[in-house]
């Protein structure tokens, strides 16, 4: 059996997070099947493990024409099932499964209409088109089955990888927050640092973080501290010592910087949002983001209450042994075995 993902994407955070540790799980459970990964030229690895073959393609992302050219791909390389991992599913008869992290773009205001009117057709054509849709949370099944009634929707949780573990705080106290993610608006960035703000007018040495996106307009608030894109060990340090992560999300798909916070051993800070508290669970501050000041004080409350912060991040530690890429890939391949049949 010859299974094609498309891991074009796979240097992104989110959605290239899922691609590297989903198959990094699958070279652990492989059977006797073959992997083809489709990816650009200057992404590929100097290593693949055994049964997995990589295919060089380049395709403009989020146009019509990669519809076509990944179509071509999957045609030459003679596929049995093919996987895209995000709501994108290219032009092809061969058997699809298709992994739909969110729905999002659904809810949102777009900027640009038309960007709007990609997104509605190409998620419907991702679960029309697909035998089988995978999805990251039970939050998301869901309101995927609301949304496209009969569609096959199997979860397969996301898991969190080895650079992410717990450390002995070798510094007198943390004096950080974290956020991990980009700007868009339902990530509700602003808020979290409007709410800094109030903290810091008592706390003046607190910094917050905000790492991911580029964040240019907050470059001149005090406090706030922009590096940007960072690669993961760097980022996994920075999870090790803050004082907590904040994720205070409109809308999640699952939340994938609450889970490398927990396994760093980190107390978590996050919206209500149904998808993050069923990741979270008992191990987060969970806040009403949109009442003025409940950030601020979740925040306060974190900084001066170092047994409540200990008991969270304890928590979370034994609640991030849960999710594997192991597991998700266990999950996934049953699927791939599914959409052939």
């Amino acid at each position: 059996m010859r299974i094609g993902i498309d891991a074009r994407k796979m240097r992104d955070y989110g959605i290239g997070t899922y691609i590297r540790g989903l198959m990094a799980g699958l070279s652990e459970c492989r059977g006797d099947e073959e992997y083809v990964i489709f990816g650009p030229e200057n992404a590929r690895p100097a290593v693949l493990p055994d049964g997995f073959r990589y295919h060089a393609v380049e395709a403009p992302h989020y146009s019509i024409r990669e519809l076509f050219v990944m179509g071509r791909a999957i045609a030459r390389a003679d596929l049995d099932v093919f996987h895209a991992p995000h709501y994108v599913v290219p032009f092809t008869p061969c058997p699809t499964v298709v992994t739909i992290h969110d729905l999002i773009h659904l809810h949102v205001r777009h900027r640009n209409p038309l960007a709007a009117l990609y997104a509605r057709t190409m998620l419907w054509r991702a679960v029309r088109r697909s035998r089988r849709v995978i999805t990251v949370s039970e939050t998301v099944k869901r309101e995927i089955e609301a949304a496209f009634p009969g569609a096959a929707v199997t979860v397969t949780p996301n898991g969190v990888g080895a650079p992410f573990r717990p450390s002995l705080r070798t510094s007198p106290g943390p004096s950080y927050f974290l956020y991990v993610g980009n700007d868009k608006p339902h990530k509700n960035v602003e808020r979290t640092v409007e709410e800094f703000g109030l903290l810091r007018g008592e706390k003046p040495k607190v910094s917050l973080l905000l790492v991911g996106a580029p964040f240019e307009r907050f470059h001149a608030t005090p406090g706030v501290i922009a590096p940007g894109f960072l690669e993961t060990d760097e980022l996994a340090a920075l999870y090790r010592h803050a004082v907590a992560l904040v994720q205070p999300s409109r809308e999640e798909g699952f939340g994938l910087p609450a889970l490398e916070a927990m396994a760093s051993g980190t107390a978590v800070i996050t919206s209500t949002h149904p998808a993050l508290v069923e990741v979270t669970g008992d191990a987060a501050l969970h806040v009403d983001v949109e009442s003025a000041g409940a950030l601020a004080a979740a925040m306060r409350e974190l900084m001066d209450d170092s047994t409540r912060r200990d008991a969270l991040a304890q928590r979370g530690m034994e609640r991030a042994k849960e999710f594997t890429w192991k597991r998700c890939a266990e999950l996934t391949r049953q699927v791939y075995l599914a959409a052939r049949a």
